[in-house]
């Protein structure tokens, strides 16, 4: 096994050990402990901890083996009794996740292949996992590889097929689940307003040349739906690992929401229906609205429901990322 460290890697583990070995008391007072040793010396919060087989540090003979996978915001640890790889999480340049190396691909079922940089070469490590244990991890080394990046946006670059005379600003990014944010950041002297692209209304994207600040960038161009109308919004990071990064997360929530939908037969009024939840606010009668009586409104809310497109089988809801997702695809097709 390659053994990496970093200045601060011992003070990481060193924490995880001081909880473990932390006694139990009251509730209270376990809750605070948690909270002081989850925390560094340096003000590194450990927001991962869970015990894992991988492949770390780019092993040539591909034997797994098993140890605890450590994170905070600045570093990921993979430790075992014998070793520990310490990643950067500023040197993170790819985070594949579900695509199972061939050389691995008898020992995982599911898995996270991570492509970091250690003086100046390319290195992989793969974790394997239960599919949710390794979802929810990579959320969060998305989050961590991402989240406060300074971001370079315009916004809306075209509405339609209409180019847009919309100035590039400068703010931040932050990823969730359903949708990537781009708040105002002061200490960017942003003022606008913040706005956000649901992950659900995301029918294209691409990359593309641009210049930007007077040099030639990679740009993530996004086609979203907004307000029943497809607008794109051009995305730009000054770091090309960070734009890998953000088009490997579209890519991932696409076909995570899109897969959810694909075996899922939507009839006509059911689509009406669901139209109907995301065009309209809270208080409307919906049976009146779409002229269906309020036994054949509450069986097509239960059908929907079933298949995860809306939160609720009774009116007030709403619709969930799939349902958004099926939505957006139908305005395109008018639009279109």
């Amino acid at each position: 096994m390659t053994e990496q460290t970093e200045a601060g890697g011992e003070d990481l583990l060193e924490a995880y050990r001081q909880k473990k070995e932390e006694p139990e008391s009251t509730e209270a007072e376990r809750e605070r402990s948690e909270r002081r040793k989850k925390r560094t010396e340096s003000g590194e919060s450990i927001v991962v901890d869970f015990v894992a087989n991988f492949v770390a540090g780019g092993n040539a003979s591909f034997d797994p083996v098993k140890g605890r996978v450590l994170m905070s915001s600045r570093r990921l640890i993979l430790a075992t009794s014998r070793s520990k790889t310490v990643i950067p999480i500023t040197s993170v340049f790819d985070i594949a996740v579900g695509q199972v190396p061939p050389e691995v691909d008898e020992f995982f079922d599911f898995t996270v292949m991570v492509g970091y940089i250690v003086d100046n070469r390319r290195q992989t490590t793969v974790i394997g996992g239960d599919r949710d244990t390794i979802e929810k991890f990579s959320l969060l080394l998305f989050r961590a590889a991402l989240n406060g990046s300074e971001t370079v946006v315009k916004h809306p670059a075209k509405v339609g097929g209409r180019v847009m005379d919309s100035r590039k600003r400068t703010t931040g990014l932050h990823l969730d689940y359903e949708s990537v944010t781009f708040p105002g950041n002061a200490e960017l002297g942003e003022a606008d307003e913040p706005f956000t692209i649901d992950l659900a209304s995301v029918i294209f994207f691409e990359v593309i040349e641009r210049t930007v600040e007077g040099e030639k960038r990679l740009v993530l161009s996004v086609q979203h739906v907004e307000n029943g109308q497809t607008v794109t919004t051009e995305i730009s990071l000054p770091s090309r690992r960070k734009m890998n990064v953000l088009g490997r997360y579209l890519r991932l929530i696409y076909h995570w929401i899109k897969s959810d939908v694909r075996d899922v037969e939507v009839t006509e009024e059911g689509l009406e229906v669901l139209v109907g939840l995301y065009s309209t606010g809270p208080g409307i009668d919906l049976a009146s609205l779409l002229e269906l009586d309020e036994n054949e409104l509450e069986a097509k809310l239960e059908d929907l429901f079933e298949d995860d497109l809306i939160t609720d089988d009774t009116a007030p809801c709403e619709l969930t990322p799939q349902g958004r997702f099926v939505v957006n695809e139908e305005i395109e097709d008018v639009n279109v």
